[in-house]
């Protein structure tokens, strides 16, 4: 041995260091499993494939190009792009555009529309009720997008494709029942009768619970319900507040296509 160079005998691990270090190796180990199996399901949620619309009435094109958008902000969620799924296929199967997007059915209905646009509202009439459904899931859409959030913005995406349902005549009807045993009710409860009564049973006769979709639906039929909120409490709820700014934003747009006028609206 040289006499620049000092003897280092190895240092012994102590046992509790040994330990750890075994009970690293298995934990990373397990990790390594769970990280397989989570890769292995996310491939399997990739390759879903969009399920295909259909309805009495021929689809739209533009509603297509929209719920294939919306696919791609959802597809982790397979049971949320098949209740998009349904509710589409209801524009169509209820016959959305022989319906005014504007019902008086109770004073919520107009309110918020009359404080926009003051006695002007009433030109929105002019607007079927599936245009401009499509319009409020467009912009639920973009808005989604332009957070960098978008899928975690799912269940209030679907609150702006639902939020109208209860102004469509026949689903009102269907739901009311004819004479209206259920009483005249403002468009956002029909909508949210619509979810419970026709659409959420259909979603629950495919999916079962083990998805533990309901505490989701639940709160979709929260956000559709109170999407013209009456309350500072409500109107700080953040899914109820992104259905409201999709809404007024396509409204807005709306107004200024009717009137030909490039004018922002405060």
């Amino acid at each position: 041995m040289k006499d620049s160079q000092e003897f280092k005998p190895y240092k012994i691990l102590p046992i509790k260091t040994v330990e750890q270090l075994v009970a690293s190796y298995h934990v990373a180990e397990i990790i390594k499993e769970i990280r397989d199996e989570i890769l292995k399901e996310e491939e399997e949620v990739i390759s879903f494939e969009i399920p295909k619309l259909e309805a009495e009435a021929k689809i739209s094109q533009r509603a297509i190009d929209l719920y294939e958008k919306a696919f791609n902000i959802m597809k982790f969620k397979p049971s949320y792009v098949f209740i998009a799924k349904l509710g589409i296929e209801d524009i169509y199967n209820f016959d959305f555009k022989n319906d005014p997007s504007v019902t008086t059915s109770g004073s919520a209905d107009t309110a918020h529309l009359q404080k926009m646009f003051s006695t002007r509202f009433t030109d929105l009439s002019k607007i079927d009720l599936e245009t401009h459904t499509l319009n409020v899931f467009e912009e639920a859409l973009n808005q989604a997008e332009k957070s960098g959030r978008a899928s975690s913005m799912s269940i209030a995406i679907l609150g702006a494709l639902f939020h109208d349902f209860g102004k469509s005549t026949k689903i009102r009807s269907t739901v009311m029942g004819s004479g209206m045993q259920r009483g005249v009710k403002a468009h956002a409860e029909v909508s949210s009768l619509y979810l419970q009564d026709l659409l959420l049973p259909k979603v629950y006769n495919v999916i079962d619970d083990s998805y533990n979709l309901t505490e989701s639906t639940d709160r979709l039929v929260y956000i559709v319900k109170n999407h013209h909120p009456a309350s500072a409490k409500v109107k700080e709820d953040l899914e109820v507040d992104f259905v409201v700014k999709a809404d007024h934003n396509a409204r807005k747009n709306e107004m200024t296509e009717i009137r030909g006028v490039n004018k922002k609206w405060n």
